[in-house]
C-alpha cells in the first residue's frame, strides 16, 4: 500500500508475461527443429561413398575429416547437442508458462475465498458494536457487509454453482437480452463538464450522467490542441433491480451476460451511439463505466478491439465486477479497475481481478458504513479517483500518463443517448 491505495497489476506489478514466454518457447523449438535437420542432413557424409574411399589414398586426413565432422555435429559441443538443449529449453518455458498460470489461478482463488473468512472475526465485532450504539439490526448487518464485502465472494461462488445446475434452457430465457433501442436526446456541451484533466474529472462527469435517466449514456469529443481528438464514454450502472426480461438496459439481465462475458444490449448500443456521435475509426477511445457499467465497458472493448470498428486504448472501471473478464481485454488496451475496500459489489463475480500488465486495479480506503454509499460514484469513487490521481505508485503513473491524450483537450462536444431494448 502506498499513498493511501493498494495497487494489483499494472506495469510495475509482478507480472510473469507467459504469452511472451510460450512465444520465445515457440522460437526455441522451431531453432530445435532447424538445427535438427541440419544435423540429420550432415550425417550422411560420414558415411558417404566419396568420403570413404579417399581413405585410401589418404587414410590419415579422411580420419582427420571424419573426426572433425563427428565432433562438429556430435560432440559435446556440436549441433546435435545444440538441438537438443533448444528443445529443452522450449520444454522448460512452456512448462514455466503453465506453472505460472496455474499459480496466478490458485492465489486468485485462495485471494477471493480466504478475504471474507479472514476478515470476518473483526467484521463480526464492529457489527455488534454497531448493534450495541443503535439497536438497530440492519444497521449492525450493513457494518457486517461494508467490514468485510469479502464475505460477497463466498456467496457468489454459491450462487453461481447453484445456477450451473439450472437448465440452459432455463437459464436463456430467464436471461433473454432482445434488441437495443438507441435514441438520441438533446446534446449539452455543458453536461459533461469542462474538458477532464485528471481522473478525478472522469469520475465526477460520470457521476453527473449516472442522475440521468436509465441507459442515458454521453459520448465525449475532445478536440486536442494538436488537432486530433479524443472520446470518452461514459456508461452507468445498475438502474432496474427487475429480475425479469425488461426494456431497460441497465437491469439483472444485463448484469448476469455481462458478469460472464456474453454480449448485451447496452453494449451493442453503446456502439450504435458511437457511431451516431460520429466517432471515427481513429481516434482514441476511453471506455468509463459504474458497477453493470464497467463490465459492459470491457466487453465493448473486447468487441470492438476483435471486429476493429473503434480504437479503443484505455478502460476505466469503478465498483465493478471484472474478474471473470478483464483477463480477455487485449494488451493494446489499458484497464483501470477503481475497487473501494468496503463495496460488495466487486466481489460479486467471485473472481479476482488478473495482476496483469494492463489490468491495474486500485484499492481505495471510503467506508461510509453503508452499503449503497460505499457503492456510490460520488461518495466513494470520485474521493476515490482523487487518491489515485494523487498517488506515486509506477503502475498508477503509466495509466495515466498513458492516458495523457485525454487529459489535455481545449473543447469538449457532448452527445447524449438513451439505451434501451425491445424483445
Amino acid at each position: 500500500m502506498s499513498d493511501g491505495v493498494t495497487v494489483r497489476g499494472g506495469s510495475h506489478g509482478i507480472d510473469a508475461r507467459c504469452e511472451d514466454m510460450e512465444g520465445v518457447a515457440h522460437l526455441f523449438g522451431r531453432a530445435a527443429r532447424d538445427t535438427a535437420g541440419v544435423s540429420w542432413s550432415m550425417q550422411r557424409y560420414l558415411i558417404d561413398p566419396g568420403t570413404v574411399g579417399s581413405a585410401l589414398l589418404d587414410p590419415a586426413g579422411a580420419a582427420e575429416y571424419e573426426f572433425g565432422l563427428a565432433r562438429a555435429l556430435d560432440g559435446p559441443h556440436g549441433v546435435s547437442r545444440l538441438a537438443l538443449e533448444c528443445a529443452a529449453v522450449a520444454t522448460r518455458l512452456r512448462a514455466a508458462a503453465t506453472a505460472y498460470r496455474l499459480a496466478d489461478r490458485l492465489d486468485s482463488t485462495a485471494h477471493t475465498l480466504l478475504d471474507g473468512i479472514l476478515d470476518l472475526p473483526q467484521a463480526a465485532v464492529d457489527a455488534e458494536a454497531m448493534y450495541l450504539a443503535t439497536g438497530s439490526p440492519s444497521r449492525a448487518v450493513q457494518r457486517l457487509l461494508t467490514a468485510d464485502p469479502g464475505l460477497a465472494d463466498e456467496g457468489a461462488a454459491l450462487g453461481i454453482a447453484v445456477a450451473g445446475l439450472v437448465p440452459s434452457s432455463v437459464r436463456r430465457a430467464a436471461t433473454a437480452d432482445g434488441h437495443p433501442v438507441v435514441r438520441a436526446t438533446v446534446d449539452d456541451d455543458a453536461a459533461g463538464g469542462p474538458p477532464p484533466r485528471d481522473l478525478a474529472d472522469v469520475m465526477t462527469a460520470l457521476a453527473a450522467r449516472n442522475r440521468g435517466e436509465p441507459g442515458e449514456i454521453d459520448i465525449r469529443i475532445l478536440s486536442r490542441p494538436n488537432g486530433a481528438r479524443a472520446v470518452i464514454v461514459d456508461i452507468p450502472g445498475t438502474k432496474s433491480w427487475d429480475p425479469l426480461p425488461t426494456r431497460d438496459v441497465t437491469s439483472v439481465v444485463t448484469d448476469i451476460r455481462a458478469m460472464s462475458g456474453h454480449e448485451t444490449s447496452y453494449e451493442r448500443g453503446v456502439l450504435e451511439a458511437m457511431r451516431r456521435a460520429g466517432v471515427r475509426p481513429d481516434d482514441d477511445v476511453m471506455l468509463v463505466g459504474h458497477s453493470e457499467g464497467g463490465m459492459v465497458a470491457i466487453q465493448a472493448a473486447i468487441d470492438a478491439s476483435r471486429a476493429g470498428s473503434f480504437r479503443v486504448t484505455h478502460v476505466v472501471t469503478a465498483g465493478s465486477p471484472i474478474g471473470r473478464t478483464a483477463g480477455h481485454v487485449p494488451s493494446s488496451i489499458s484497464v483501470l479497475a477503481l475497487e473501494n475496500a468496503h463495496d460488495l459489489v466487486p466481489h460479486l463475480d467471485a473472481a479476482a481481478n488478473p495482476a496483469s500488465a494492463n489490468v491495474t486495479t486500485v484499492t481505495v480506503d471510503h467506508d461510509r458504513a453503508d452499503v449503497l454509499a460505499n457503492h456510490d460514484i460520488e461518495s466513494a469513487y470520485v474521493p476515490g479517483a482523487r487518491d489515485a490521481d494523487a498517488s506515486r505508485n509506477g503502475s498508477i503513473c503509466d495509466f495515466l500518463r498513458s492516458a495523457g491524450a485525454f487529459f489535455d483537450a481545449s473543447h469538449v462536444s457532448t452527445h447524449r443517448f438513451v439505451v434501451s431494448r425491445t424483445y
